[in-house]
């Protein structure tokens, strides 16, 4: 059983970032194929995505809270590992379990169709992990139950090319599709996947404490 490693008594979630693990980017330029590196470092990868240049340094110097190591996110994404301790996802006849930000709002049929960013989880670290990311302590973290993952969409700063000495311009942040032409014009930071056969769980199935529970404790 896999256990996240852990700064000052805390534990860090797999896909956090650590100090030690940045690296200086090297300089971008606009080509016929889109955005691309300056000089001999790596291009794109095999998915054809140019993606944002990380260390790997697990655990060296501070944990950067709020930053996600891209290479670690892409592959629990790949390989259905939890974002929190980096083992095996949690799986059963419905599927693989996720915590979502609970967006049910957007009406009858979510989570199909949602996109996310963020790996699933084991059954032990789902209730840690409503605690640590922030996202989910924000909007409240809903389990579910994802029979079928497409892996269809990355993540980043998208750049538009500018008037002759002037560079490339920097666009928006957001997830594009990948195999559209504007993901050439984009240096990946994640993994995004879309989701369907969803089961929505209710929280205490997986031991994540409700707010109504939370508010009988401040009381």
């Amino acid at each position: 059983m896999s256990e996240p490693l852990k700064h000052k008594g805390r534990p860090v979630p797999y896909i956090a970032a650590w100090s030690g693990e940045t690296v200086q980017q090297p300089p971008l330029i606009a080509t016929g194929e889109g955005v691309a590196y300056a000089g001999p470092t790596p291009g794109r990868g095999s998915d054809g995505v140019l993606w944002q240049l990380w260390g790997l340094k697990p655990g060296a110097g501070e944990p950067l809270w709020k930053q996600v190591h891209g290479p670690r996110q892409r592959r629990a994404m790949r390989k259905f590992l939890c974002q929190v301790c980096g083992g095996p996802a949690d799986r059963n006849e419905q599927g693989w379990l996720w915590l979502l930000e609970d967006d049910r709002a957007e009406g009858a049929k979510w989570p199909n169709g949602h996109m996310t960013v963020h790996p699933p989880v084991c059954l032990r670290c789902a209730p840690l992990a409503a605690r640590l990311c922030p996202h989910l302590r924000r909007r409240g973290a809903v389990p579910v139950r994802i029979g079928d993952v497409i892996l269809d969409g990355v993540y980043g700063q998208r750049y538009y090319t500018a008037p002759p000495g002037l560079g490339l311009l920097e666009g928006e942040q957001d997830v594009f599709l990948m195999g559209n032409w504007r993901t050439k014009w984009v240096v990946g930071g994640q993994l995004a996947a879309s989701l369907s056969k969803c089961a929505v769980l209710d929280q205490a199935e997986v031991g994540i404490e409700t707010p109504a529970a939370r508010a009988a404790v401040r009381r």
